[in-house]
């Protein structure tokens, strides 16, 4: 069964929302002459405060000051993040680190130094992750609920898997963990899955700017394929009709990214 088209046109719309201008009052985070980031103007008050070591604010940009690469770098930076944490800037901290680029504009650009990825958002950094469609043969989708505990979007549905790219790990390594942990997947079904387009999804949140690269996959799995989460990050499970993943989008029960990466789904197999 197709779906409506006014549907249809309020998917595409939610897509062509899905990278937000930065606020008037943000200002750039500058390394090295490229752009990595954006800070709201009391987060760069403060790490930018007279006699810091790393950061100064330059008119609307906050420099990265020091000459420091690679670890040294992420070792001063991860130093500050720390004292920050202590303040209570960060709500998740996760103890894993992210890749922070030089020049936010490519996902390949090359790494600047690893940093936890509890402080992406306030810094505004741009993160990369994985995104699952997983479908029937029929045409059904299953869809995740994210557990209660979950510090970002507890309680929101999601694809049936989905998570951050960790310092050191490529795409499909992400893909195979997250497939996992959190559906017991097998790695030879998981490596079937299809990339579809990367997309860019940038917003501000209530701890900052979210930023991230989104590398979705679309998987067909079997009829008697049953998801089970093993990493507590998923309450429960559901196969839903396409009809009824686009009426949850559409309703705001799924998290922003998830709702993109199925929403691309919906759409390519309405064409």
């Amino acid at each position: 069964m197709r779906l409506a088209a006014g549907s249809l046109a309020a998917l595409r719309g939610r897509l062509q929302r899905l990278v937000r201008p930065l606020p008037d009052d943000y200002l750039a985070l500058c390394a090295a002459g490229s752009d990595i980031g954006a800070l709201s103007p009391e987060f760069a008050a403060r790490v930018a405060q007279p006699g810091g070591a790393l950061f100064a604010v330059t008119g609307q940009r906050v420099e990265l000051t020091a000459h420091l690469r690679g670890e040294a770098l992420g070792t001063a930076w991860g130093e500050l993040a720390d004292t920050l944490r202590s303040e209570g800037w960060f709500r998740a901290w996760r103890n894993e680190s992210y890749d922070v680029r030089l020049g936010a504009a490519d996902a390949a650009a090359p790494v600047l130094c690893r940093l936890e990825r509890g402080t992406f958002r306030r810094f505004g950094l741009r993160s990369r992750a994985v995104h699952l469609n997983a479908v029937t043969a029929d045409g059904r989708m299953w869809v995740a609920r994210r557990a209660a505990s979950k510090a970002i979007d507890p309680d929101r549905l999601d694809n049936l898997v989905g998570g951050g790219i960790a310092s050191g790990e490529s795409v499909t390594d992400t893909l195979l963990r997250e497939c996992a942990e959190e559906a017991g997947m097998a790695a030879a079904l998981a490596r079937q899955a299809q990339a579809m387009p990367v997309l860019h999804a940038r917003r501000e949140e209530d701890e900052g700017m979210h930023d991230e690269w989104l590398h979705p996959y679309c998987l067909t799995v079997p009829d008697d394929f049953v998801p089970r989460n093993l990493d507590g990050e998923v309450a429960g499970f559901m196969l839903l009709q396409p009809a009824e993943v686009a009426a949850h989008i559409l309703a705001d029960a799924f998290t922003e990214d998830a709702a993109a990466v199925a929403a691309c789904w919906l759409l390519q197999r309405a064409d």
